[in-house]
């Protein structure tokens, strides 16, 4: 994906089915793979349907609590901004964006990425009512200490 217009890029619903579609048949197996659930998770913040897009970034979030790869994190860290951004959540993209900002300051896409959130909110007028409210900054908190500690 194309870091400048990844905000405003959107899956096809037929690689949404499949993605969905592996993703059930592990499921019905027992536990889907991370891969599966990454596959899905990316496909469903990619959807026009914000029920999807929900549905992905709780995919997302689950993984970044089951997944013990800190290079994966980075993934979901990034993913769960653009998805927040998407639904409009400005503020808890920026979080999740600044986590990772926070372990890896020269991150190249991460700080692309929060200059596009940054822009799209300056499109949509909300940059200056953009107000992180204390459970976002406990999130934020929360998701620092458990890169820390798995570096």
């Amino acid at each position: 994906m194309d870091h400048r217009n990844i905000l405003d890029e959107r899956i096809d619903p037929i690689d949404i089915f499949q993605t969905r579609e592996a993703y059930q048949r592990q499921a019905a197996i027992g536990s889907p793979s991370i891969a599966a659930k990454f596959s899905y998770a990316h496909a469903l913040i990619g959807s026009r349907n914000k029920e999807e897009v929900k549905e992905g970034i709780d995919l997302f979030e689950d993984l970044l609590r089951e997944d013990l790869d800190y290079g994966s994190n980075r993934d979901y860290l990034y993913f769960l901004a653009v998805a927040n951004a998407r639904m409009k959540k400005f503020d808890r993209a920026l979080n999740y964006i600044d986590v990772l900002l926070n372990a890896e300051s020269h991150n190249r896409q991460a700080s692309d990425l929060k200059k596009n959130i940054k822009e799209k909110m300056r499109k949509d007028g909300l940059l200056g009512a953009a107000i992180v409210g204390g459970g976002a900054v406990v999130v934020g908190g929360i998701l620092a200490a458990l890169l820390a500690s798995r570096r």
